[in-house]
């Protein structure tokens, strides 16, 4: 049954008080849920509210193990309230049971009604300390003033309110400290509800934690900060929360991202990295998130276009979408996304120059050895300089995301950056299962045909290959700029009908390429990670590759292929693997186990773990994660030793049967659903 009123008691170090006022509030309110919030206790106080719930069922309590502030706790009990009518009231037990019951009867005629303490009828006993009144009045006349809130007294802790009035304003209000009280009227009367303030009676208690002149700054902060909020100052937001931080809590139903790379997936020569950012950003979509990707243009292609829920916008071409995508931004996108996620091929977006919003810089790979193999000295010496010298400098306020653990010991050890470096793995296309394999031997490679890749090499050992394997073939898939090359081997060593080179394929004719190969070869100098590697893995095929960075970490040697010497022979492993049944059968049920450890649902689960804690910045943030609520740490928040990533907002010792606001519940950031 659907309670009459949810009352919400927000509680941080009550041990003294709450035992108290929770059996005076579950007498009066037996038609009625309570739903205490324990905001980062570190007392008794659980324990208290565990005696009073064993001789009242319609008390319930959620435990938040960081302490998020009274706005921050008050917030979390709306999301789990049930009732049509939502109140929130002081623990300590300044507002009488009674009181706070009539408060809810007058929310026939109004939206909101608020206790107050300054209006005729008002008792107040005993009377507040003198520093107190003249703090309180201070603080009302400055409110006033700002905002126009003609409200006696907006700091009373007992307010109520209809659900759907909250519904509507839930997102707007940030705020986590004493000013929150101001932060949700304010949000409320711009909405255009109506507000009523009721004489109330109040019991003044002594013994409160709340320290006067601290408390009191940080509510001026917070009320200075909502002004600009409202304003036309509101673009410096970002840097007064910088300057002056207010820790504000921010409700995340779903996540507003942007994508910055130069390449798309339909982009001819698209890659792994493409194929890491889209199959990321369709599982964020599927989830209910908004995911936006600024790119460059390339022939033939649409300006925009929306691809499974991803809308796509390309502006200028390869070199000139690093000065297009910046004013693109500023003109049409600022101010509408969570997050940034900048992925750096080689040259960076530069995005802190021109964003103030929260940045995560994706990096594949270092490029120095590939800018100094592929480019002229001088053009290979600044591109070398601007990766590992300006980048830095520009992201020194942001965070780094790689692929490998290669990758990273990389970035870390040439200085990128002083904070810690996440890594979150590619994944691998459930549609990559075994398959059919060839009648006659069949070598494979698929990806992107540049320098770097040496594809060359490996023209050149099938060659010698096919002397002692005469029946022996090899295609090679992918488009680039070595394709022609690659041809002109082919023919210069009269393999025209031995070597196959396909050049672009579709998703699906790649998959069938790997399922009918018998070995997966790729000699490239250096990779990301080797997303290739795994899809052959997942289609029961292995992977010979070379000992360098990033493949080091895809190929565990012996297990789902062979890694062999950088610029060794690969003629002999290429005959071993196809002449000998043995080794390639072990090969195979060994790829089959490594890929069974990636997929792209938990590579996007993880990199969205990534951005709700980068998101949250130095505060905390209430997120929805699958059908629940949790409270997301900050990257810069100190967690209590051994405290969870992030905490669930669910009702303990029992089953969280809660309906989230009604408004918050458009979509989701897991979901059951397979998008794979």
């Amino acid at each position: 049954m659907k309670p009459r009123y949810s009352v919400i008691m927000p509680t941080h170090n009550e041990q003294a008080r709450i035992e108290a006022t929770l059996h005076e509030y579950a007498a009066a309110f037996e038609d009625s849920e309570i739903i205490v919030v324990l905001n980062g206790c570190t007392d008794a106080t659980e324990t208290c509210v565990q005696r009073v719930r064993l001789e009242h069922a319609n008390i319930q309590y959620v435990e938040i193990e960081h302490p998020v502030g009274k706005g921050g706790a008050v917030r979390a009990g709306f999301l789990l309230a049930r009732a049509e009518h939502i109140g929130f009231v002081d623990a300590d037990g300044s507002t009488p049971a009674h009181e706070m019951r009539r408060l809810f009867e007058r929310l026939q005629n109004w939206d909101a009604v608020v206790g107050s303490r300054w209006l005729p009828g008002s008792k107040v006993s005993p009377p507040q300390p003198l520093k107190r009144r003249i703090a309180s009045r201070l603080f009302n006349g400055l409110v006033r003033l700002l905002f126009g809130l003609r409200l006696r007294d907006t700091q009373c802790g007992a307010k109520v309110f209809r659900a759907q009035c909250l519904q509507r304003v839930a997102r707007n209000v940030e705020t986590s400290n004493m000013a929150f009280d101001v932060d949700l009227l304010v949000a409320l009367k711009r909405a255009g509800f109506r507000i009523h303030e009721e004489p109330t009676e109040w019991r003044e208690r002594s013994g409160s934690g709340v320290r006067l002149f601290p408390t009191s700054v940080g509510m001026l902060c917070g009320i200075v900060r909502l002004r600009l909020q409202y304003s036309a100052l509101r673009l410096i937001v970002p840097l007064f929360d910088r300057l002056l931080p207010t820790r504000v809590i921010r409700t995340h139903e779903v996540f507003s991202i942007l994508i910055i790379n130069w390449r798309d997936p339909k982009h001819p020569q698209a890659g792994g990295a493409e194929t890491y950012l889209f199959e990321m950003a369709r599982h964020w979509v599927a989830w209910g998130n908004h995911v936006e990707w600024l790119t460059a243009g390339f022939k033939g292609c649409a300006g925009s276009e929306t691809l499974e829920g991803v809308k796509i916008t390309r502006v200028g071409n390869a070199v000139t979408v690093y000065l297009r995508a910046p004013w693109l931004y500023l003109s049409r996108l600022r101010g509408r996304f969570d997050v940034i996620v900048d992925a750096e091929n080689g040259i960076p977006f530069f995005s802190p120059l021109f964003s103030l919003k929260t940045k995560l810089c994706l990096i594949f790979h270092v490029h120095e050895r590939v800018f100094l193999t592929q480019l002229a000295a001088p053009i290979a010496w600044l591109f070398v300089w601007l990766e590992t010298r300006v980048m830095p400098y520009v992201y020194r306020n942001s965070r780094f995301v790689t692929i490998s653990k290669t990758s990273h010991d990389e970035m870390m050890k040439k200085g990128f950056s002083n904070h810690p470096i996440e890594v979150v793995h590619s994944g691998v296309d459930k549609n990559c299962v075994p398959g059919t394999k060839s009648d006659v031997p069949l070598v494979c490679y698929v990806g992107r045909l540049k320098r770097y890749k040496r594809i060359d090499a490996l023209v050149q050992a099938f060659a010698k290959v096919r002397a002692s394997i005469p029946g022996a073939k090899l295609i090679i898939a992918g488009s680039g700029d070595q394709e022609a090359p690659l041809r002109g081997l082919v023919n210069g060593l009269g393999l025209t009908g031995a070597v196959e080179i396909a050049g672009h394929v579709s998703n699906q004719e790649k998959i069938e390429i790997l399922q009918r190969s018998w070995l997966f070869v790729t000699p490239s100098s250096m990779e990301g990670w080797g997303i290739g590697v795994i899809e052959a893995n997942a289609c029961g095929t292995p992977a010979l590759a070379y000992d360098v960075p990033g493949l080091r970490e895809a190929v565990v040697n012996g297990l789902n292929g062979v890694l062999v010497p950088d610029g060794t022979d690969m003629v002999r492993p290429i005959e071993r693997i196809l002449s000998d049944r043995g080794v390639r059968t072990g090969l195979c049920e060994g790829a089959l186990q490594r890929a069974a450890e990636f997929s792209w649902s938990a590579t996007a689960e993880r990199f969205l773990d990534v951005i709700m804690h980068n998101v949250a910045g130095d505060s905390f943030s209430l997120a929805r994660v699958g059908d629940g609520w949790s409270v997301v740490p900050g990257i810069h928040v100190q967690t209590r030793p051994g405290a969870a990533e992030r905490s669930p907002l669910s009702f303990r010792d029992q089953i969280c049967s809660c309906r989230p606001l009604h408004a918050l519940t458009s979509g989701r950031h897991r979901s059951g659903v397979d998008v794979e």
